[in-house]
């Protein structure tokens, strides 16, 4: 992604919950979008077998 991507990403969800981000908080919210991208590429190169199953769901 680009970070014209990342930032276009930012704004949409922002909008949607009603959260501001000022100009001055635009390159920290990208380079931590990066890490979360970054973090997300390596748990996807994680081979699973058909024997690994998906972690119970937890309700309070």
């Amino acid at each position: 992604m680009t970070d014209e991507d990342l930032e276009a990403h930012a704004r949409a969800t922002a909008a949607l919950l009603g959260l501001p981000i000022a100009p001055h908080q635009m390159p920290g919210v990208i380079a931590g979008l990066k890490v979360a991208v970054a973090a997300a590429a390596l748990i996807e190169r994680v081979p699973l077998t058909e024997a690994e199953e998906a972690a119970p769901v937890f309700r309070a």
